[in-house]
């Protein structure tokens, strides 16, 4: 199970961090929002809660792969934006690397002109399926990918161009519902009270991975045992409340108004990018709210970044992600020089693990507050883990906040104008 180790944000002193007695009691002060949550979770946002014990929606989704094996497919593409993509992306990143067997999980999370032709000019269409992921039907990005890729598949495959797409949309109402049921496409529900930056372990990130080949299964599994570790855990030893009032604490009174998640594996990278619109999507809603979210990789960034963590301006909180069993781990040889002969015989994984600790100690002693989750190796029920323990912190921060974490009014504004612009409404 996961871990949060929390000392580093005493050892920075009472001028950047917190004594221990005042963090410990801030959490115990605080416990009530963890059972608040729990109270809350027949509410629209709050039903992330239930999702890891959506077992039926689970036999339907292995059912539906296993009737897809007759076609043999190569390649799933999914279309969507913002939490309709980026929770595949992370899942994708950590458990199906570039040399995997089984399909290649491809996501069009962007309509870059340029790389949206060259992707599908490379594709086997007769080798891919769509799957097509929004809520409304009406999100401009998917809806645009949707249209070209239909008219490819009508084109290419007319009599039976509805074998190639999927969609994931509201249960009842919607565009892409409407279609689904007009043309015969298959089509798997988004529950109605999940949000998209919560609905990584809804259809829209269990559907294309499972299609890829990986145990969405056991990521519910990882969920659940973390909602349970939550439930049952107590002040700074309950994960969830002490990451979030660390995170509070310091923006409100320290003010470390930036949020840097870095995690040393490559595998975990794109976890950055998930947390970063769950962070400011939930919790940026005015003027006093919302720590701005940074995603960075150890050990790459200590050599593009670090110089200004350690030196610039003392206002970021770091949250670590230290992996503690890796997949496979070479060892240099013993070939190297005497200037560097330090590193002869020494595992990868020592050398990324001194430079986790020697960055964490430095940011340390330069007053830079930081804690670290450990992660004890990368695999389905870590990052079912993972993804629990973010969406609750974010859930109790938005109590701490006093805002509502499951809403976006901003991002629906700049949609609106954006469908005015392309109508000919305004310029």
């Amino acid at each position: 199970m996961l871990s949060l180790q929390i000392e580093n944000l005493v050892k920075v002193g009472r001028r950047h961090g917190f004594s221990e007695a005042r963090f410990r009691s801030f959490c115990e002060r605080k416990q009530p929002l963890v059972q608040k949550v729990f109270s809350l979770k027949a509410r629209p946002g709050y039903a992330f809660l239930s999702l890891p014990d959506s077992v039926a929606n689970l036999k339907k989704i292995k059912k539906y792969v296993k009737e897809q094996e007759k076609y043999g497919w190569k390649n799933i593409v999914v279309l969507g934006i913002g939490g309709s993509a980026l929770g595949a992306i992370a899942i994708r990143d950590a458990l199906k690397s570039e040399f995997s067997k089984g399909p290649k999980l491809y996501v069009l999370d962007n309509i870059d002109p340029a790389y949206t032709s060259e992707l599908l000019k490379n594709l086997n269409l007769s080798k891919t399926l769509f799957v097509v992921i929004s809520k409304s039907g009406t999100t401009t990005e998917p809806m645009i990918q949707y249209g070209l890729v239909k008219e490819m598949l009508v084109k290419k495959f007319a009599k039976n161009y509805q074998k190639h797409l999927v969609f994931v949309t509201d249960p009842k109402g919607g565009l892409l519902r409407k279609i689904a049921k007009e043309e015969g496409i298959t089509a798997f529900d988004i529950p109605p009270k999940i949000g998209g930056r919560f609905s990584v372990l809804t259809n829209v990130g269990l559907l294309p991975c499972a299609l890829a080949g990986i145990d969405v299964g056991s990521l519910l599994k990882g969920a659940r045992e973390m909602r349970e570790a939550i439930k049952r855990g107590k002040g700074v030893g309950n994960p969830a409340l002490a990451l979030s009032a660390a995170q509070f604490l310091l923006d409100k009174k320290k003010g470390k108004s930036m949020t840097v998640l870095m995690p040393y594996s490559n595998y975990l990278f794109r976890m950055g990018d998930w947390y970063r619109q769950l962070l400011a999507e939930s919790i940026g809603k005015n003027r006093g709210a919302g720590p701005t979210p940074i995603n960075a990789l150890g050990t790459t960034d200590q050599h593009s970044q670090l110089q200004l963590y350690n030196d610039g301006p003392n206002n970021k909180f770091f949250i670590f992600m230290r992996l503690l069993r890796h997949a496979a781990d070479p060892k240099a040889g013993n070939m190297l020089p005497e200037e560097i002969g330090f590193l002869n015989g020494k595992r990868f994984s020592q050398v990324m693990d001194a430079a986790y600790q020697g960055t964490a100690q430095a940011l340390t002693k330069r007053g830079h507050p930081n804690v670290t989750i450990e992660v004890p190796k990368v695999d389905a029920r870590s990052i079912g883990a993972l993804f629990m323990l973010f969406e609750f912190q974010i859930a109790l921060l938005g109590l701490l906040y006093k805002v509502d974490a499951f809403n976006q009014p901003g991002v629906e504004h700049s949609k609106q104008i954006t469908k005015q612009i392309l109508k000919g409404e305004t310029k």
